[in-house]
């Protein structure tokens, strides 16, 4: 035992086997159970009868058998009855069977919970999909808002360039133009005396050049 030297592989010291030396699946293991196992029920196997020992003498005439022997009874007392009637391993048993049965229903209890949970799992990343899905479509509404701002700036931005060119047409061409028209007006208002052919008119005339100059002026009028 001193001289082993340990190869760390698993060889059994009867057989040579790929296992340990006092496994089950040995047969050198086996065959001596197995032998074992005969040996003590033919130790533990009560005597027969008399009349078996005297027929078997009788029919098998066997020239072995000590003729002289006698066969007595109380060579061979009975054993003490039991001291417990009822056999223990019953009520162990049951005890067994109802702790495996708690354990059982608590396993599936648990088992429950789980799936719940799991339930609870699958519903809170649905949840958070639907929420991505639902962030995902508001951003697309407010991409198109802006877009939609921008088209509305572009296009008021156009609208404010539009007016400003018409103010400035309006300002720089109209206005002088009928000013211009209005001044001829009164000019040719006059007779050859240069007196005034019709007052209303003139009158008229003054009043809407004072309010064309209020509109260059952005004045009330």
């Amino acid at each position: 035992l001193r001289q082993h030297k340990c190869s760390t592989v698993i060889k059994c010291i009867h057989c040579d086997g790929d296992h340990h030396s006092n496994a089950l699946k040995c047969p050198i293991v086996k065959s001596y159970r197995s032998t074992l196992t005969k040996k003590l029920l033919s130790v533990n196997r009560p005597p027969p009868p008399p009349s078996a020992w005297s027929n078997n003498n009788n029919n098998n005439g066997n020239a072995n058998i000590n003729n002289n022997y006698q066969h007595n009874w109380s060579d061979y007392p009975q054993l003490p009855p039991p001291q417990q009637q009822n056999i223990p391993y019953s009520a162990v048993s049951n005890e067994m069977i109802n702790k495996i049965g708690e354990l059982i229903g608590s396993m599936q209890k648990f088992n429950d919970t789980l799936k719940r949970i799991e339930k609870k799992n699958q519903d809170f990343e649905q949840f958070i999909v639907d929420s991505k899905n639902n962030d995902a479509s508001l951003f697309k509404k407010l991409d198109q808002l802006n877009e939609k701002d921008k088209d509305y700036k572009k296009v008021h931005t156009q609208h404010d360039i539009k007016l400003t060119r018409h103010e400035n047409v309006f300002t720089k061409l109209v206005l002088p133009m009928l000013d211009e028209i209005a001044k001829f007006m009164v000019n040719i208002n006059v007779d050859i005396n240069r007196g005034v052919l019709n007052a209303d008119f003139q009158v008229t005339i003054n009043r809407m050049r004072a309010q064309l100059n209020n509109v260059s002026l952005n004045k009330d009028f």
